[in-house]
């Protein structure tokens, strides 16, 4: 009897231990593509969330499209959070351009309401963080410096040429690497981005890692990991491990609580993850 009792008790706990898990697992809704008047949009937002959200809004980089990055965004909404991509330059190579970019931000935050509408998702957006990737990056860092109030932080990964930016006055965190890939020099990319802020600011740079694949001897995590397949002609020709885009997305969720919550420190910021990442934070130099 007492031998039954034990292994009662222990799937008792083991079930209420999953469905522990369960409930503090990130949730992921779906996406709804919108073909906006300044360019393509794809919205990924968490279902059973009732109230307000925090709105994440990354631009494309050269050459990509807004197809290009569903796993990034995945993760990110899966906190909670609507995650949003954005193409300022459909049908062009390059991403550069800051007044197309600021002009479609600011069609996504006017509009966002009434895509949402009837989702069962959040029903309004309490805070916007914008950003990009790449070229991406560049426009949204040069778009939210010159247009006060387009976004309360900003969240890029490894924009480039970070050189030609202006300074941001907003919190703002970015994920960059200790290696040049893509034809994109790590000083100029996420580093340089960094220096570029003004205000509360974090980055969190990949360390060097290089392993044997199809491609040869190449970069574990470089400039296009951040891409579900790469970016085209830029490729190590291994898949991103899963855990990179959880590391991302546990950080911008870091982020927005320091940020939006007046909880800002390194500590707070920090995460435990796969990913071998140095941070740095406000007066640390890289």
């Amino acid at each position: 009897m007492k031998l039954q009792f034990n292994f009662v008790r222990r799937v008792a706990l083991r079930t209420f231990a999953a469905l522990l898990t369960i409930a503090a697992a990130p949730v992921y809704a779906a996406s709804i593509d919108i073909s906006a008047n300044g360019g393509d949009v794809r919205v990924h937002y968490p279902e059973n969330v009732s109230g307000s959200c925090k709105a994440v809004v990354l631009g494309v980089g050269t050459g990509m499209s807004i197809k290009g990055y569903d796993r990034l965004l995945k993760a990110i909404s899966g906190y909670g959070h609507v995650a949003v991509i954005i193409d300022h330059e459909s049908g062009n190579l390059t991403k550069k351009d800051a007044n197309r970019y600021r002009n479609l931000a600011q069609e996504v935050k006017n509009n966002m309401s009434s895509w949402l509408a009837g989702r069962g998702t959040c029903t309004e957006i309490s805070n916007w963080v914008m950003g990009g990737h790449s070229a991406g990056g560049q426009a949204a860092q040069n778009a939210i410096a010159s247009t006060p109030g387009l976004a309360d932080a900003v969240f890029s990964i490894d924009p480039y040429d970070a050189t030609e930016t202006a300074r941001v006055s907003v919190p703002a965190m970015y994920w960059g690497f200790n290696v040049d890939t893509c034809f994109v020099g790590k000083e100029k990319a996420a580093a340089e981005a960094y220096r570029r802020s003004d205000s509360q600011r974090a980055f969190f740079r990949v360390d060097r890692k290089y392993s044997w694949g199809p491609c040869g001897y190449s970069p574990k995590y470089f400039h296009c990991s951040f891409c579900d397949n790469h970016c085209p002609a830029c490729t190590n020709c291994m898949k991103t491990p899963s855990h990179f885009f959880v590391d991302v997305a546990a950080s911008v969720d870091n982020f927005l609580k320091a940020v939006f919550s007046g909880n800002w420190s390194k500590s707070a910021l920090s995460i435990s993850g796969k990913t071998p990442v140095r941070l740095f934070v406000d007066a640390e130099t890289p």
